[in-house]
């Protein structure tokens, strides 16, 4: 890669590490579904005054109830589960569960698509498990009910996010990527807000937790796109996808220096062997010689 494109891959990783820290701060003054419909429903707007600017045709008129579909899986239920999980959970446990996509990604693909899952794809999953529950079982957090729950709520984001791959390429291939990015996001923004009279804001916000939604709105999830494209553009995809190696290393840090989050040994150690698995997981597989 050039010069330029590993500054990208850095500035990408180090933005959506912080997107953990934001949540964290956001979902305890606005609950999760003012937090998660308020990240949509601002990024969206930002990203179709985009998409206008620069005259893409996104084909919302033809399309809007298939990127409402897409929203579901890709953005909604995701961004709902981070933000119950923050809740509880420290900012670097959310950034390294978020890291479960590709194993997820790899057992759905072998299911659905019927991609191989031979012994290196196998071993992978088997390690990143591994390496998640030592990233649990040995952070600074009291194990009780509560917060094994949220630790199961924040995982099924990584799940979800690895399902919308597969809806995507089986059911929604034909729909123009950066018109996904913006209006699956725009769309299904006022159906997560039908949730907060379940988990109302705890009170009035102080400026400092606004502007801590509007930057996890516009920089995490708008401009965040908008780099990511560019990036899977200039590098292809498969590079693009090890940016979930580096995630985690800016969530922890970014957790410790803002929040003030304790990163013990034990979830290094956690994070390193379920980084292990997702590389054996993410490798591409020897073609056959000819």
């Amino acid at each position: 890669m050039r010069g330029q494109d590993w500054a990208r891959f850095l500035l990408l990783s180090a933005i959506w590490g912080s997107s953990f820290v934001f949540i964290r701060m956001c979902a305890p003054v606005f609950g999760p579904f003012l937090t998660a419909s308020g990240r949509l429903g601002l990024a969206g707007i930002a990203l179709v005054v985009y998409l206008r600017v620069v005259r893409f045709d996104a084909q919302w008129t033809r399309y809007r109830w298939d990127y409402l579909k897409v929203g579901v899986l890709a953005s909604g239920a995701p961004f709902i589960c981070f933000a119950v999980g923050a809740l509880k959970l420290p900012a670097s446990l959310l950034s390294i569960l978020n890291a479960c996509t590709p194993l997820f990604a790899a057992i759905f693909a072998a299911i659905w698509l019927g991609e191989g899952f031979g012994w290196k794809r196998a071993l992978g999953v088997a390690l990143g498990i591994t390496g998640v529950t030592l990233a649990n079982g040995l952070s600074p957090i009291e194990f009780t009910p509560v917060t094994l729950l949220a630790i199961g709520i924040t995982i099924l984001a990584p799940l979800c996010y690895a399902l919308a791959g597969i809806y995507i390429k089986l059911r929604a291939s034909h729909l123009p990527a950066q018109g996904n990015a913006a209006f699956s996001q725009l769309m299904i923004a006022p159906v997560v807000a039908l949730g907060i009279p379940l988990a109302p804001p705890s009170g009035l916000p102080s400026p400092g937790a606004v502007a801590a939604l509007v930057t996890l709105a516009l920089l995490c999830s708008a401009v965040a796109y908008l780099i990511f494209y560019r990036l899977m553009a200039d590098i292809g995809p498969t590079k693009v996808t090890t940016i979930t190696f580096v995630i985690p290393v800016f969530g922890m840090l970014w957790g410790a220096l803002f929040l003030g989050e304790v990163i013990t040994g034990g979830m290094l150690i956690g994070c390193a062997v379920m980084l292990a698995g997702t590389g054996l997981v993410v490798a591409p597989t020897a073609k056959p010689a000819s």
